[in-house]
């Protein structure tokens, strides 16, 4: 059986989701009905934000667009992620059932250090997003609060998986 996973933040960018699944193949683009991605510190830390994926009630209407990737067998786990089921309607006209990570108890709207943040408009535009829902991402990522540790440097060989590592 084929396992899916849904890339709605840094794993957009190519270069990004291959030092996770470098095995990985793109399937197509596709969207989550009702969800929105939103960047938040984890509820009681104030040092960095991250990709949330909100769903209801909050993003009723709403769409969070994205790619489906086939998994390749990943089995990490994050501190202050969850791992969590999601449909996804693919641009191919198919329905998908994805996994993808999610921040367990978001905190504060906070935008996250700038390495982390550049793979997304870096993937948004390498994929072919549309203008406006580019635009509705920075101005998502504008409202939240500065990071304290912006400009921290990325890490050289893949994170672990505490906080205190990524």
């Amino acid at each position: 059986m084929t396992h899916f996973y849904f890339a709605y933040c840094t794993w957009l960018n190519d270069p990004e989701i291959r030092r996770y699944m470098p095995k990985t193949r793109k399937i197509t683009k596709g969207y989550a009905a009702n969800y929105r991605l939103q960047f938040h510190a984890a509820a009681g830390r104030d040092d960095r934000g991250w990709c949330h994926l909100n769903g209801l009630p909050d993003a009723w209407g709403e769409k969070c667009l994205g790619l489906v990737f086939e998994d390749d067998g990943l089995t990490d786990d994050y501190d202050d992620f969850e791992r969590f089921a999601i449909t996804v309607h693919g641009d191919d006209g198919k329905t998908y059932d994805c996994w993808t990570y999610r921040m367990i108890t978001p905190g504060i709207a906070m935008r996250p250090p700038k390495f982390y943040w550049q793979h997304i408009p870096d993937g948004l535009k390498s994929e072919g997003f549309p203008a406006d829902y580019i635009a509705k991402v920075q101005a998502t990522y504008d409202a939240a609060a500065p990071c304290p540790r912006a400009d921290r440097p990325n890490p050289s060989a893949i994170p672990g998986k505490s906080a205190e590592s990524r």
